[in-house]
């Protein structure tokens, strides 16, 4: 799928003269070294690395094509992990590929931007395990078509579909075909097909932003809206009794978000800074038909995967020095919480409640940046995650921790 996207581009440019192609190329890449803490354990020190590598070709006047490559490693664990984040040890390896068309239609401030795409990402949750056997391996093929209005530069509205099919090609050889999860425990009815986490997606948004006052503009309101409807190829649904049903697993997840942005200007200590303040607030639903059996306590929960998310949190930028490249530090915090319609709670022993499972999670980050060299920056990150839930039994996964990470490193951009 690499070489298609890639010659697709390059016989697109070679098909016009050489003097009609200006070519705008973009590098940003990054490298940082941490560690990653877990409650009271500490991971051993590791790197990250980033590389974004993009180029604008002006074809003519209305078309123009911009090919992208973007590539990541991650040894230093995330906060944000959703899948082993009791384990100190865990590296994470993508690299995606996408060709992106503008179209300026003629007599109109409005775009048409086709765009197709591929991605694969490794993810090594042992030492031991090699690159490319992961259970949660995935790869993503996507297309889409978006339709910009830049209506007061940089201020637009957009409005895009996008299908796209991600596949797991080691999670029935690892998990599927043994009946039992990571920690030997059996798995829920749901998850013992073959290719239980494959899908099909198709998603419909749209979002805008817009300067307030118009004319005059103090602050900058976003927003954004998408329905993403995913077709699970090999997840039937599971009835009552533990046995499947013909009919397959569907899932509606809609999200709402919005945010308002405020650029103060400051004149202290005989120099100008900047600072910009951001409060954001988002609102998602997934509405799911597939239910769950769990088979190490023979308990059936109707409407297992369905649930609404609320977050909301402010930040903050200052920054002062070379506008080009300024010397800057930030600081943000984060509140999540996410509610299951159907799923229950249970006790330290396993045994189920009534109510209905709640997740809280708190994230701190601070930032800061120093320009050491032209295009060159010397960047310092930490994040705190607090999580808290009413769910109890924690044999298999952490739902009530504390985890941090640092990381130390320099950034480029071309």
């Amino acid at each position: 799928m690499l070489k298609p996207l890639s010659c697709a581009a390059i016989l697109f440019a070679a098909a016009l003269p050489a003097s009609a192609v200006e070519w705008t190329p973009v590098v940003n890449a990054s490298l940082s070294g941490g560690q990653y803490f877990f409650k009271s354990q500490r991971g051993s020190l590791s790197g990250n690395a980033t590389l974004t590598a993009a180029g604008l070709a002006k074809l003519n006047e209305r078309w123009s094509l911009l090919p992208m490559y973007s590539a990541s490693y991650r040894g230093t664990k995330g906060i944000d992990d959703g899948v082993g984040a009791g384990t100190l040890f865990q590296q994470q390896m993508d690299h995606a590929v996408s060709v992106t068309g503008i179209r300026k239609l003629e007599g109109t401030t409005w775009r048409m931007k086709p765009s197709a795409g591929y991605k694969r990402e490794f993810l090594k949750e042992t030492r031991d395990e090699a690159w490319g056997h992961g259970l949660f391996d995935y790869e993503k093929i996507s297309a889409g078509m978006t339709f910009e209005n830049i209506y007061k530069e940089p201020f637009s509205w957009q409005a895009g579909l996008d299908v796209f099919r991600i596949r797991f090609p080691s999670y029935e050889s690892l998990e599927s075909r043994s009946g039992v999860d990571p920690t030997g425990s059996p798995l829920g009815r749901e998850l013992a097909s073959k290719h239980t986490l494959d899908t099909y997606n198709w998603q419909a948004s749209v979002s805008g932003s817009r300067p307030w006052p118009f004319d005059d503009p103090k602050v900058v309101l976003s927003g954004s809206y998408s329905l993403l409807y995913k077709d699970f190829l090999d997840q039937r649904i599971v009835e009552a009794d533990g046995q499947f049903v013909d009919s397959g697993r569907r899932d509606f997840l809609q999200s709402l978000g919005g945010s308002v942005g405020r650029p103060i200007p400051l004149n202290l200590f005989q120099s100008e800074q900047r600072l910009d303040l951001s409060m954001g607030l988002n609102f998602s639903y997934n509405r799911s038909n597939q239910n769950s059996f769990d088979a190490t306590f023979a308990r059936f929960i109707s409407d297992s995967y369905s649930y609404w998310t609320v977050g909301a949190g402010p930040g903050a930028t200052l920054s002062w020095g070379d506008k080009k490249a300024p010397t800057w530090t930030s600081a943000s915090f984060r509140w999540t919480r996410q509610n299951y319609l159907g799923r229950l709670v249970q006790d330290e022993v396993g045994a189920y409640g009534s109510a209905k499972q709640a997740h809280d999670r708190y994230t701190f980050s601070v930032g800061y940046g120093y320009p050491i060299a032209p295009k060159l920056t010397m960047t310092f990150r930490t994040n705190i995650l607090w999580a808290a839930s009413n769910h109890k039994y924690q044999k298999n996964y952490s739902y009530a921790y504390r985890a941090m990470n640092y990381l130390l490193g320099v950034s480029y951009e071309f």
